[in-house]
């Protein structure tokens, strides 16, 4: 009877683990709550559809990994890397910095540098300005530019100063308001110029003042349990790639 009794026990444990084993990885993903076209859209804590280029890349992507299931966190981009670096949330999408390596895990080649084949997408990122004001004739001598909280700020003129925000929204606003000289947009994607959303009060200027390209990473802990599934993802959304998914959430 005992025997019987323990064998029993075992046969429930072992079909246990095998359900458990079965179960899908969840996948908690965090991204900005304000709306930044083609990439996410609406605001809030909302997913709305449709919800950006983005998020309909990674859903096609994670739904060809059927061991993933995902979750979408909706918060303050900032808040969004610390909740990363807490091992609260499991990925977010993000420029290449060093400073992040510390929390953040990035598709790297054998050098150990970013690996760009396994980017989401690349971007460029141009000047905003009140129309007619000739920032980039000054650039040297003395700008303020707006640039949202947690953003990578890049190696900007000498003499430009940055003042923090809360989005690109209140970036835009302070611009035509003339608190600050000028802002920053994404002009480019995949090398394909985008149409300028701007109201008449403010102007995009080409050439783009830098380019950049926006990776899929995961937490520490999560790519230290997952590490196969990470990679995994990773080629699979290459394989996904679709340029017109970001062209139909601008205008014509």
């Amino acid at each position: 009877m005992i025997k019987l009794t323990y064998i029993l026990s075992f046969s429930l444990l072992c079909a246990s683990h095998m359900l458990l084993a079965n179960e899908p990885v969840k996948l908690r993903f965090c991204y900005e709550d304000k709306q930044l076209l083609p990439y996410y859209a609406g605001n809030g804590a909302q997913i709305p559809t449709p919800p950006g280029a983005t998020i309909e890349h990674l859903q096609e992507g994670i739904a060809l990994v059927p061991q993933l299931k995902v979750t979408f966190e909706r918060r303050p981009w900032l808040r969004c890397l610390q909740l990363l670096e807490q091992n609260k949330v499991d990925a977010v999408v993000a420029t290449y910095n060093e400073l992040r390596l510390s929390f953040a895990v990035f598709p790297l080649d054998e050098n150990n540098a970013p690996d760009s084949r396994l980017a989401l997408n690349q971007h460029a990122t141009c000047i905003v300005q009140r129309v007619g004001d000739n920032v980039t004739q000054r650039l040297k001598d003395g700008v303020v530019m707006a640039r949202p909280l947690g953003y990578v700020v890049p190696e900007y003129p000498s003499g430009v100063s940055i003042v923090p925000v809360q989005s690109q929204q209140q970036a835009f606003s302070l611009v035509k308001l003339g608190r600050v000289d000028a802002t920053t947009t994404t002009c480019e994607i995949n090398t394909v110029q985008l149409p300028n959303m701007l109201n008449e009060q403010l102007e995009v200027i080409h050439p783009p003042l830098y380019e950049s390209t926006g990776y899929l990473v995961f937490s520490k802990a999560f790519y230290n349990q997952h590490s196969k599934l990470a990679t995994e993802l990773w080629r699979t959304l290459q394989q996904t790639q679709n340029p017109n998914r970001y062209y139909q959430y601008l205008p014509q």
